[in-house]
């Protein structure tokens, strides 16, 4: 079951790195040039969240003024003002008549990297709540909710002895969370999840994918050293004689055909944590033979068919319809997006905040392959046979 509505807390303070956020909110502070948040939403994009909603209170007008009714992909965000601080649960009650059904939240100042798909199946008709888990060394200390276990049924307790394992900062939530939230200040934490757990109210699903915050110097150190790791990676894809048989034109659906592996090559990309983004040429639309209209409707169609064959799915697609000669002036314009040339890669990599070390670019032309030398990916021509079989080769 999808869930539509992601809630973000971006409303603490940071008192563990105070000289960085006196002016600073923790989850705007930047890695790679690029505020921590950005990332961090780049990160959940592909799950489709029809809203996504930043629980606001310290330095409050920043947020409002980046994020506020911004629209990022399929993802509509709104800023909501706490007003005076609430902690990590009060924040919360300003929610309780928006969301109607089961939502997920997370802190904005950690990174975890969980299959938020996974996380969306679990069944919380008897359950209230399931709770994102990872490992970590025992050493570490600051944790809020440790020395957790997961018993047989994946239910959450207390272990009497210490554990490494730990709460991951993502939670699904049944709407009933909140008869438990008031209008006052409540951590989530050791307020409400504390007394869940030992009511045998939450789920645990346990995950080894990178999972960092940000709340101390050293983290956060390491985070600006090594930004790829909260990086996405993906495969960027041509069409038409990768994924598609080439036969001139695709004007309607009945002229697409699948070539062998690509169904069963996407699914394997899915499960591998890489984004599928197509970067297709299109000259077609400004020449006239096609509308915009039309190329979104094959495009839908082929994504039907992807995910109703193999659960498989594509994240994104540009596509340039650019014709120099065309009677359309607005199609003569953003050659830059056409291939060779790379504008449909930059907009790809600032939307989806892709680490270009760790991607790749699948064409069958020579302007695919020109395109990926100015974008620095590595580049392969699409083999004549299965695709699934080149895909396997690679990763």
């Amino acid at each position: 079951m999808k869930v539509d509505d992601l809630v973000i807390l971006v409303g603490g303070r940071g008192s563990r790195i105070g000289k960085i956020t006196i002016n600073t909110p923790k989850p705007l502070i930047k890695i790679n040039k690029k505020p921590f948040l950005d990332q961090l939403i780049a990160n959940k994009l592909k799950y489709e969240f029809k809203r996504i909603f930043l629980l606001c209170s310290f330095k409050k007008d920043l947020f409002f003024k980046k994020y506020h009714n911004k629209k990022i992909h399929k993802s509509k965000i709104i800023c909501i003002d706490e007003g005076s601080r609430k902690d990590t649960g009060g924040a919360l009650y300003l929610l309780r008549n928006t969301l109607k059904k089961k939502f997920v939240l997370i802190n904005g100042d950690t990174f975890f990297d969980i299959d938020m798909n996974e996380l969306f199946k679990q069944n919380l008709k008897k359950k209230i709540a399931c709770i994102a888990l990872t490992k970590i060394n025992k050493k570490q200390r600051k944790i809020k909710i440790k020395n957790l276990n997961l018993n047989k049924k994946k239910e959450v307790y207390f272990s009497k002895s210490k554990t490494n394992i730990i709460n991951g900062g993502i939670y699904l939530f049944d709407r009933r969370i909140f008869k438990f939230i008031k209008n006052r200040p409540q951590s989530l934490e050791n307020d409400i999840f504390t007394k869940l757990i030992e009511k045998n109210q939450v789920k645990g699903l346990l995950s080894k994918r990178n999972f960092i915050d940000i709340g101390s110097y050293k983290k956060l150190d390491y985070l600006k050293k090594n930004p790829s790791y909260i990086q996405n990676k993906a495969f960027f894809l041509d069409r038409d004689g990768v994924i598609n048989k080439e036969n001139g034109y695709v004007l309607k659906y009945s002229q697409f055909f699948f070539l062998s592996g690509v169904k069963e090559a996407i699914r394997y990309i899915n499960n591998k944590n890489y984004l599928v983004i197509i970067l297709t040429n299109q000259s077609a639309i400004g020449q006239g033979f096609l509308t915009e209209l039309k190329l979104n409707k094959i495009h839908q169609k082929m994504m039907k068919e992807l995910f109703n064959n193999t659960q498989s799915k594509i994240n994104d697609i540009y596509f340039a319809p650019y014709f120099k000669k065309s009677k359309f002036q607005k199609y003569r314009k953003n050659s830059e997006d056409r291939k060779p040339d790379i504008g449909m890669f930059k907009k790809a990599l600032e939307k989806w905040n892709i680490d270009i070390k760790k991607s790749f670019f699948i064409g069958d032309k020579k302007t695919d392959y020109l395109a990926s030398k100015k974008a620095h990916i590595k580049f392969l021509y699409r083999d004549k046979g299965s695709f699934y079989k080149q895909v396997r080769k690679l990763i």
